[in-house]
């Protein structure tokens, strides 16, 4: 016997509703209604937006879509009104290296991370910044947060971190506190690099991080404690630079040895692979 047919009501908005409703086709249901055929026929270019010097790197929408960021490597960041096709703001962010990622925090607060190893929190109607992170001791490639908290900020790295910004708390770069969420390092070795990082926009405790290999790994950040930024204490009033040369010293002797601090239990993450 052939595979029954489905009604035409069914295969209609109506069908799809009631489908909707008992929660098994989410997914078909928006795809049926939102992307049609028609709609597919009108796409093109609307329009061009020019104010950059530079390589445009990354794109961020507020949350209603009624500003859209754009970060350069002319170390700018310009808001625009994508209706009127205008530049509301354009900023200089501050960074030396080219910017690689920004994110919305709340309607008037913007985070930036670069080249030059910074992660930046800004309001974009003030001058000065409202935090300039430098722990981090490579280039820092994406950010990311909690859709229910934005107070909290991940940034990826190519030292091998993902760190956690509480923005909530006063910050002291190099400080003795526990910040990193991850550190890859510890489980791939010193040359293990953060590529990217994001948050699932329905279970907001789910972190996903992707570095330089074919892994994507997925953490329960219920389950993560926060570690801390050095191994071993820094001696009182050492410079930046040799506080960056020792983390980089320690690293190298630890790495591929799995966290000192077991901070990041077995159950706490799993790994995808393509294939």
């Amino acid at each position: 016997m052939g595979r029954r047919e489905d009604p035409v009501w069914a295969r209609g908005t109506v069908g799809l509703s009631a489908a909707r409703e008992r929660g098994d086709i989410d997914r078909q249901f928006k795809s049926r209604l939102m992307v049609t055929r028609s709609m597919i026929d009108r796409l093109g270019l609307e329009k061009e937006l020019h104010g950059h010097m530079g390589c445009v790197n990354c794109l961020e929408w507020n949350h209603d879509g009624s500003i859209l960021a754009s970060a350069s490597d002319d170390l700018h960041v310009i808001l625009w009104d994508p209706f009127r096709y205008k530049a509301l703001h354009n900023l200089s962010t501050g960074h030396t290296g080219n910017i690689f990622s920004v994110k919305f925090l709340n309607p008037d607060t913007l985070a930036t991370c670069a080249a030059d190893g910074t992660v930046r929190v800004r309001s974009w109607a003030g001058a000065a910044p409202l935090r300039e992170c430098t722990c981090h001791c490579g280039r820092v490639k994406r950010l990311a947060t909690p859709p229910d908290n934005p107070n909290i900020l991940y940034s990826a790295a190519e030292d091998g971190l993902v760190i956690q910004h509480d923005l909530r708390a006063p910050h002291r770069c190099n400080a003795d506190a526990p910040i990193v969420a991850v550190n890859l390092l510890n489980h791939l070795g010193r040359h293990a690099e953060a590529k990217c990082v994001a948050v699932s926009p329905r279970r907001s405790h789910q972190l996903a991080v992707g570095a330089n290999d074919f892994y994507v790994r997925l953490y329960d950040m219920r389950m993560v404690t926060l570690a801390r930024l050095h191994a071993s204490p820094q001696p009182a009033g050492s410079s930046h630079s040799r506080q960056m040369w020792e983390r980089q010293n320690v690293r190298s002797v630890r790495a591929g040895h799995g966290d000192p601090d077991n901070n990041i239990p077995r159950a706490a993450v799993q790994y995808y692979a393509p294939g």
